[in-house]
């Protein structure tokens, strides 16, 4: 009869213990979801226009820091970002000739306008005037 006894209090004490576990896994799950409906981040389409002093630039790099996507700007030197940006992200504008500029998207930016400013070229070295040049080449 003892052992009796003690099946029931260890079936009873096993549900229980069950029933505990599978409350605290509901109930866990529950309160860690969150609402997919709406977007946790600020991501959006960034458009912008390139140029320079003269007018828009054509064939301007337009990149993400720390990523291989970007794009070029079209003849009127604009451009469509091929990823939505959110807010804190970095474009790095680049073009031959041109200083190489950083723009941080801002919390309400969805338009970029820049202007380009021509890169410092310097030469070093001297021509070689003394020796006048001659084809190898017979009349």
């Amino acid at each position: 009869m003892k052992t009796q006894v003690l099946t029931q209090k260890s079936s009873i004490s096993t549900l229980s213990l069950l029933t505990l576990l599978i409350l605290l896994f509901t109930l866990n799950t529950a309160i860690g979801q969150t609402n997919t409906d709406t977007p946790t981040t600020n991501e959006r389409v960034i458009k912008g226009l390139i140029s320079d002093e003269n007018g828009p630039l054509k064939d301007v790099n337009v990149r993400k820091k720390g990523s291989r996507n970007g794009v070029v700007t079209n003849e009127k030197g604009e451009f469509t970002f091929p990823e939505k940006l959110k807010t804190g992200d970095v474009l790095l504008i680049s073009f031959i000739g041109f200083e190489t500029q950083e723009y941080i998207i801002g919390a309400e930016t969805t338009f970029v306008s820049l202007v380009l400013t021509e890169a410092m070229i310097e030469m070093i070295g001297a021509l070689d005037a003394n020796t006048p040049y001659r084809s190898k080449r017979k009349n």
